[in-house]
């Protein structure tokens, strides 16, 4: 049996992918942030295994970010609303149990939060990488994660905006 399927395979490919065209547009280093990517590796797994959605809500900018697969936009005071009423993005982050997936009867296992991800893995290997594109230093934060209980197992990862007052997730896939 693979290790990860192809499905996550691709997604591996196309993150590393990503990470090499933004470093190929890269433009001279920022000035280093107080907070390195590594840093903000440890504190923001840590949340997120931790189940610190207070810490996780205080990356969140004020103008929101994007969130799915499809980058839908999702304003702050939207997540403040799903983190408070255990839904949508709270559970995708936090809590198994009230994830709304659909149910594929030829796959048995489940879909899993990423806190479970984090904690309950048979492998977990977490990495962070900054880079400047555009002129907006960013750091991409990735969890390579292997469950044989959870349908989603594979890649996780988040891309933050360094802003004035510290680093802002920019995306949640």
């Amino acid at each position: 049996m693979k290790l990860f399927g192809s499905r996550a395979a691709l997604a591996a490919c196309l993150l590393v992918f990503s990470i090499a065209m933004a470093t190929a547009q890269t433009s001279a280093p920022a000035e280093k942030p107080a907070e390195s990517s590594k840093t903000l590796e440890q504190e923001f797994f840590a949340a997120l295994r931790s189940g610190d959605s207070g810490k996780v809500l205080s990356y969140i900018p004020e103008r929101g970010v994007s969130v799915g697969s499809n980058a839908q936009h999702t304003s702050r005071k939207e997540i403040e609303e799903q983190f408070k009423s255990h839904r949508g993005l709270f559970c995708k982050l936090f809590d198994s149990s009230c994830i709304d997936a659909e149910v594929n009867l030829g796959n048995s296992l489940r879909t899993c939060s990423d806190r479970e991800l984090l904690t309950d893995s048979q492998k977990i290997r977490t990495a962070s990488s900054e880079v400047t594109r555009n002129g907006v230093q960013q750091a991409v934060l990735v969890a390579e994660v292997k469950n044989d209980q959870c349908s989603n197992a594979g890649l996780i990862d988040f891309i933050f905006n360094l802003d004035a007052d510290g680093w802002k997730l920019f995306s949640i896939p």
